[in-house]
């Protein structure tokens, strides 16, 4: 598969007013659902960031290259693993899949800041490659002496995947099981470049929520 500045500022630009609208139609029918709304249009400001990224490397500017990859690695790396346990819990009505939610959104928030500030704080914490079309973030991690990053990796899945297969509500369930489907297809394919390519999917299928979101306000109108 073939990505460059073209495909994620397309992405960004299709995403970034479908966030705009799923929040404003969470904001006048249910703000509960606001976190989720917010999916489209984070994933969008996260694929401008990896335009410039690929802008910087095929300018050789590398002023580009570190602020569009510091801003990409801020969502992936940070935002996700704390926003998505968060969202989920944010809608949950069952007391204690709620309590669980709100435990994983405390360790995503933890671990986020653990694996994104080396990479942001240190100049040698961050290198980038591209490895057949693909965007390759090259991370300093403070556990990769002690624990494989394979094993990170997965720590990193159960608490974004696990927070959304806990939800009581089906759709949330059904959008869980598409990005482990889109995680396991990256990791089968795309191993090479895993946090850009899994981003770019899960950015599509972000769009979801979006639909989901319409569909609820329609339905409240009704």
């Amino acid at each position: 598969m073939c990505f460059s500045a073209t495909a994620s500022f397309t992405l960004a630009g299709a995403l970034v007013p479908v966030g705009a609208y799923a929040m404003a139609r969470a904001r006048g029918h249910n703000r509960a659902w606001l976190p989720f709304a917010v999916f489209p249009l984070a994933f969008g400001i996260q694929q401008a960031f990896e335009g410039l990224v690929w802008l910087g490397v095929e300018g050789d500017n590398a002023s580009m290259v570190s602020v569009g990859s510091h801003g990409f690695l801020f969502f992936s790396h940070f935002f996700w693993l704390a926003w998505v346990p968060f969202a989920a819990w944010r809608i949950e009505s069952d007391p204690r899949r709620k309590r669980i939610m709100g435990v994983l959104t405390v360790i995503g928030f933890l671990y986020g800041l653990s694996i994104f500030l080396p990479a942001f704080l240190s100049t040698e914490g961050l290198k980038i490659e591209v490895i057949q079309r693909s965007l390759e973030y090259r991370t300093m991690l403070i556990y990769e002496d002690v624990i494989p990053r394979a094993i990170l990796r997965v720590f990193y899945a159960v608490i974004v995947v696990a927070a959304l297969f806990l939800s009581t509500d089906r759709r949330i369930q059904v959008f869980g099981g598409l990005i482990l489907v889109s995680l396991l297809l990256t990791y089968a394919f795309f191993a090479y470049a895993f946090i850009s390519v899994w981003c770019f999917f899960a950015a599509v299928l972000s769009a979801y929520l979006a639909v989901v979101i319409h569909a609820d306000a329609r339905r409240v109108a009704a």
